[in-house]
């Protein structure tokens, strides 16, 4: 249950932001934080650096198709005696997932608002349910590797 829980704070965390983000006028952005973090207002029709925009169908079908195994997964690793790295790292992926999934269906686009001061991923702006899925990712593959 406590996997589950985590799960829905990250989608509710994610769409929390992104209802803020989008509230304000676009001439507020970009907002420069002291640590070098941009928060700006970007709609993403496709997916990661807008592959697919121009097929938004196409990618709301593939986020679904996607969803439905990731989903099956996570219950099934929640209901085995499985080790608490599998079950976070498929709580942030199911978390992640859920919200920019949600923000397809509804909006139509996903809300990215984070752009990072690193040299080589700067030029992409994400938003915390991708870094949740990234990290999810992570998890899932070190889970993997190393049960049994």
């Amino acid at each position: 249950m406590v996997y589950l829980i985590l799960a829905a704070f990250i989608f509710g965390l994610d769409q929390f932001l992104k209802n803020r983000i989008e509230a304000q006028q676009d001439d507020a952005f970009p907002i420069r934080l002291d640590n070098g973090i941009r928060l700006e207002k970007h709609h993403n029709r496709g997916f990661l650096l807008n592959k697919l925009e121009d097929k938004p169908e196409l990618v709301k079908k593939v986020s679904v198709l996607t969803l439905i195994p990731l989903l099956l997964w996570t219950l099934w690793l929640f209901a085995k005696k499985a080790g608490s790295l599998g079950k976070v790292g498929a709580s942030f992926l199911l978390g992640g997932a859920a919200s920019n999934l949600c923000d397809r269906l509804f909006r139509g686009y996903v809300v990215d608002y984070i752009r990072l001061p690193i040299k080589k991923i700067r030029h992409i702006i994400f938003n915390i349910a991708d870094f949740f899925l990234f990290l999810g990712a992570a998890l899932s593959a070190v889970y993997g590797l190393f049960s049994k």
